[in-house]
């Protein structure tokens, strides 16, 4: 490896790690942040008439009703697409805020940042030579200790985790740590690296633009009462009065 790549290399590393250090913050200090405002949400919610409630639950269970006819109707559409596509060619190939509703709907951003991406021959074998180590069934079976293998089996989540996001540069870094010999470093680990900096990086920002992140990491009381609005229009297209 030129000395050029090298340094390249160790730059691109120390800013991935950085970044996916920051989308962890943002994910375990968002499941704290999201449980926080549906309380509030709730709470809210129970100081209002009884009839309002009913109205907002009414309104609630159309727009659930709609979106799951939505996802229906173009999973059907992709269905029949699919079928179509193989007969031409022939071949054979807790109150209102309910815990299955998310606080708020999925818009473009999210549903961009979950594409399930293919995945490429060198990230699936470097899961493969991980799981082959840190797997729950491998372990038992190597007769490790209960500790050893709860932090394997650790190991293993993590590795799961990144390989479903496509992140090498996690993969990578397990890899290293666990002393797994890899291929020499070239420019298509760099490349790789930049992919998995750019796709956290927004991750980071669908985290950071939900509303309950809004609420939490507002600095007064009128930033988390504009939270709590918009929560309520969005959500119900209801004005909370007083707020």
């Amino acid at each position: 490896m030129s000395k050029h790549l090298k340094y390249q290399l160790k730059k691109t590393l120390k800013k991935a790690e950085f970044v996916q250090a920051d989308l962890e913050y943002h994910e375990q200090v968002g499941a704290e942040a999201k449980a926080l405002f549906i309380e509030e949400v709730t709470r809210l919610l129970r100081k209002l008439p009884l009839d309002v409630q009913a109205k907002l639950r009414r309104y609630q269970d159309l727009q659930i009703a709609a979106e799951i006819a939505a996802k229906s109707a173009n999973e059907k559409k992709a269905r029949e697409d699919a079928e179509a596509a193989v007969e031409i060619s022939g071949s054979a190939c807790t109150d209102l805020v309910t815990t299955d509703y998310e606080v708020e709907p999925e818009s473009d951003e999210d549903k961009h940042a979950k594409t399930i991406k293919m995945k490429t021959p060198e990230l699936k074998k470097l899961f493969r030579r991980i799981a082959e180590i840190t797997h729950p069934d491998k372990v038992l079976a190597n007769g490790f200790s209960l500790q050893e293998a709860e932090r394997s089996q650790k190991i293993f989540k993590k590795a799961k985790t990144a390989f479903d996001r496509d992140n090498w540069f996690v993969l990578y870094t397990i890899a290293i740590d666990l002393g797994i010999k890899l291929e020499e470093e070239s420019e298509r680990y760099v490349h790789w690296i930049e992919e998995d900096i750019k796709n956290t990086l927004h991750s980071i920002e669908v985290l950071a633009n939900r509303t309950y992140w809004h609420w939490f990491s507002a600095k007064d009381e009128n930033g988390k009462n504009a939270a709590v609005r918009h929560f309520f229009f969005h959500i119900y297209n209801f004005e909370y009065p007083g707020i």
